[in-house]
């Protein structure tokens, strides 16, 4: 038998050890990351366990034996804890296969039954302990009583109905995150087995933590493979913005019209040569931005973009600037899109030409308004989602919008109308321009 002053020193210290790792997990989650569900449950049964060991590290400090009144219901929140993590976790579970596939999900009579098994498990453990049935050792062995045992078996029932849980839904988990969040009922029913064998030294918690960390760590690293994944993602569309907007046929479109202008206006062709190289200059620079820039920016980008368009269509296409908000953030190369979008699809088609015009504005909230305006061709804006390659961007640009800065762009617009498109900035991103 092993002496129970080594007991308590070994429960404290591994006790202590778990709190520590246990406070070390909850101060990493953020408040962005505690928006999902899945989360907050995974931080609840951190919380949760870390107080019920802390209950434990002062009832061995203590060391005045479970008769103790105050002993007894701390030892009491310990055991009750066991069962409100193991009902948390299969919450977690339930809320990790809703978030993934939110067209499945676990049957509430399966939330219903744990938590029935919860209320159950626990209050026949607290029984157990407040008669002494609990913690009372014979030989070598503890001495359980009945309601200690039924209590036992409701906690085992319950990670049964965590790895029916993981079988039925290892698809929409995936083989090896299923794997991973296997991890909690095996360890706690192990355990099960090897507690009644370690001479008093308590082993639910400490393999509680082992598994907090495996399933803290897979998040991470899962967190870390996104994050890497989004970066590709925003280098790969920046990329492809800026070449986007360096399309071999609007090359060749400027290119020609310089070249005419060498020949008929030298002075002009020289011009547009410097506004070429300023629009691929700014252009290319999106290319490493990964910050917002000032209107003023994107501003330049347009007015390069819309001599350069003059050159080509001459007196087909005039421009107005209306411009008293300027110093303000949006996402680089974000309104150009949609100046473009008014040039080729409103005034392009039109054979006598338009006007296109961009106007900006203070809110009374301290937002700003853009509005890019053109009296072209218009369009069925019900019919927009047709219209594949406009469609697209607009959606592209809409997402950028409303992610970084959180914008809003609407668009009215019928056949053979003026078109306008209005950007709305929040707040708090016209602020960030250091207005």
């Amino acid at each position: 038998m092993i002496d129970e002053t080594v007991v308590r020193a070994v429960n404290i210290a591994l006790q202590t050890f778990g709190i520590i790792v246990a406070l070390a997990m909850m101060s990493s989650f953020s408040r962005e990351l505690l928006r999902r569900r899945s989360q907050r449950l995974l931080l609840s049964k951190i919380v949760t366990a870390t107080a019920c060991m802390i209950c434990f590290v002062i009832y061995n400090l203590r060391g005045t034996g479970p008769e103790d009144p105050l002993n007894m219901v701390l030892l009491s929140l310990s055991q009750v804890g066991l069962y409100v993590v193991s009902y948390l976790y299969i919450e977690y579970l339930r809320a990790q296969i809703e978030e993934i596939d939110a067209g499945r999900s676990v049957p509430a009579a399966v939330q219903i039954i744990a938590l029935v098994l919860c209320v159950a498990g626990s209050t026949l453990r607290v029984v157990s302990t407040v008669s002494g049935g609990f913690g009372k050792n014979s030989g070598s062995a503890f001495g359980w009583g009945a309601a200690f045992e039924l209590g036992h078996a409701g906690g085992v029932i319950l990670m049964g109905i965590t790895i029916i849980i993981l079988c039925t839904y290892y698809r929409t988990l995936g083989v090896r995150h299923t794997l991973i969040l296997s991890s909690m009922p095996v360890l706690i029913l192990l355990a099960a087995y090897m507690e009644p064998l370690a001479g008093g030294i308590d082993l639910y918690y400490p393999f509680v933590i082992i598994e907090f960390c495996i399933v803290y760590t897979q998040h991470h690293l899962d967190i870390a493979r996104q994050t890497e994944k989004d970066r590709m993602d925003e280098t790969k569309a920046r990329l492809a913005l800026a070449t986007g907007r360096i399309k071999p046929h609007y090359l060749y479109n400027v290119l020609t019209t310089i070249y005419y202008l060498c020949e008929t206006d030298p002075q002009k062709a020289q011009r547009a040569i410097g506004t070429f190289s300023e629009y691929l200059r700014g252009t290319l620079e999106t290319m490493e931005k990964q910050e917002l820039v000032n209107f003023s920016w994107e501003l330049a980008e347009i007015r390069h973009y819309l001599e350069l368009e003059k050159l080509r269509f001459g007196s087909r296409l005039s421009v107005e600037y209306d411009i008293e908000a300027e110093d303000f953030s949006v996402p680089p190369l974000s309104i150009q899109p949609l100046v473009e979008n008014a040039v080729k699809h409103g005034i392009a088609p039109k054979e006598e030409g338009g006007t296109v015009r961009i106007l900006s504005r203070w809110l009374s909230d301290g937002g700003a308004q853009i509005r890019i305006i053109d009296d072209g061709i218009g369009f069925d804006v019900a019919e927009l989602r047709n219209m594949d390659v406009t469609h697209e961007g607009l959606a592209n640009v809409r997402e950028r919008l409303r992610l970084e800065v959180g914008g809003d762009l609407t668009i009215t617009s019928s056949p053979g109308k003026t078109t306008t498109v209005i950007v709305t900035i929040r707040p708090s991103a016209a602020d960030n321009g250091n207005r």
